[in-house]
């Protein structure tokens, strides 16, 4: 469908010449092939209807013959083998093409005029003519495409004469001025240069920034993996007469009452208002062993982070009120309320760090 397409798009398959021609091959085979005069044959019925049948017989025959060599042109083998070429289009569209329109107007003729061409004295006549007409349509494209050659080839040496022409031109304006020229390739070379190692330095300095970044986003990713891990820790205290395991999320603080040195037993606050007591001989080992969790608020006294609902500043010192059920409020030091404070920063520090990488 495609080569179809083409070919009505090409001259091959111009339709005001392919009916031209059938035109001209219908009024040879009709007028050319009587034995009576053109002006005596143009005015009878029956020739008229005779040129008529012609006409479309014929056109049907030059429209392949048009395809054809639209084909045979294109293709590249028969395109470096013209002598087989030729043989091909000469046997197939003139003898065989020509016998078989021959043979059609025959049966034509007999079927609709009831006269036998074959019998009578014209029917070497209307061969040749045939013949003729299929043998002159393939010469003219032959001429055409040698015409279509020939202009091409004038065109293409006008277009590749003016790029010499321009070329040359092109190439006077340069070295006419290839000592500016190449000054200023020079000073935008190094102008380009002085970029590209300004560009290089700014990205060692982002490189570097990059990997202090990097590390300290690995310090916050240990911190806050030690500090969870931490806070789902389990430890056992012992509540009244029974032990009971809570984990370091659930405690508000560890302090120290007075004799509980003694006894090596530091006390508990839970988030749920119960108290407890921890088997651990001081506040300096739970520091050490929850570093992350803990800080401390005095001598006798280690808060944990989460358990903190706020810390502010009163008229006669600093609060920090806890979670839970008794909002349990506890007087501190200034040192302590700033040093809780830094905590949170840090923590929102490393908050807003991980939120800026995500």
């Amino acid at each position: 469908m495609f080569k179809i397409n083409s070919f009505f798009r090409s001259w091959y398959g111009d339709t005001k010449i392919l009916i031209l021609f059938a035109v001209i091959s219908s009024f040879l085979i009709t007028f050319y092939t009587t034995s009576q005069s053109l002006a005596s044959s143009l005015t009878l019925y029956r020739h008229l209807l005779m040129f008529s049948f012609s006409f479309i017989l014929i056109f049907f025959a030059i429209l392949p013959i048009a395809y054809v060599v639209y084909l045979l042109d294109r293709d590249t083998y028969l395109g470096q083998h013209e002598f087989q070429r030729y043989l091909l289009q000469f046997v197939g569209l003139v003898l065989l093409l020509g016998a078989v329109a021959l043979r059609v107007v025959y049966k034509v003729y007999f079927v609709v005029f009831g006269a036998d061409l074959q019998k009578t004295e014209y029917f070497e006549r209307d061969f040749v003519v045939v013949i003729f007409c299929l043998i002159m349509v393939q010469v003219y494209f032959v001429i055409r495409k040698e015409r279509k050659a020939r202009a091409f080839g004038i065109r293409r040496k006008q277009v590749l004469q003016k790029w010499l022409t321009k070329s040359q031109q092109e190439n006077e304006a340069l070295t006419a001025n290839s000592a500016s020229t190449i000054a200023k390739l020079k000073t935008a070379i190094q102008d380009q240069q002085q970029n590209y190692e300004h560009e290089l330095n700014e990205l060692n300095k982002w490189k570097q920034r990059l990997g202090a970044r990097h590390d300290q986003i690995s310090f916050d990713e240990v911190r806050m993996k030690n500090c969870l891990k931490e806070a789902g820790e389990m430890i056992q205290i012992m509540i009244g007469a029974t032990n009971e395991w809570v984990r370091m999320i659930q405690v508000a603080y560890f302090h120290l009452k007075e004799g509980s040195a003694r006894s090596k037993l530091v006390d508990v606050q839970l988030l749920d208002g119960r108290e407890g007591t921890f088997d651990m001989d001081s506040l300096a080992q739970i520091e050490k062993r929850w570093p992350s969790l803990f800080f401390r608020a005095g001598r006798f006294r280690l808060i944990q982070h989460f358990a903190i609902a706020d810390c502010r500043k009163v008229d006669d010192g600093y609060i920090i009120e806890f979670l839970g059920l008794k909002k349990e409020q506890y007087k501190v030091q200034e040192d302590v309320y700033k040093r809780f404070n830094n905590i949170v920063e840090e923590w929102n520090t490393v908050v807003s760090r991980s939120e800026y990488q995500d």
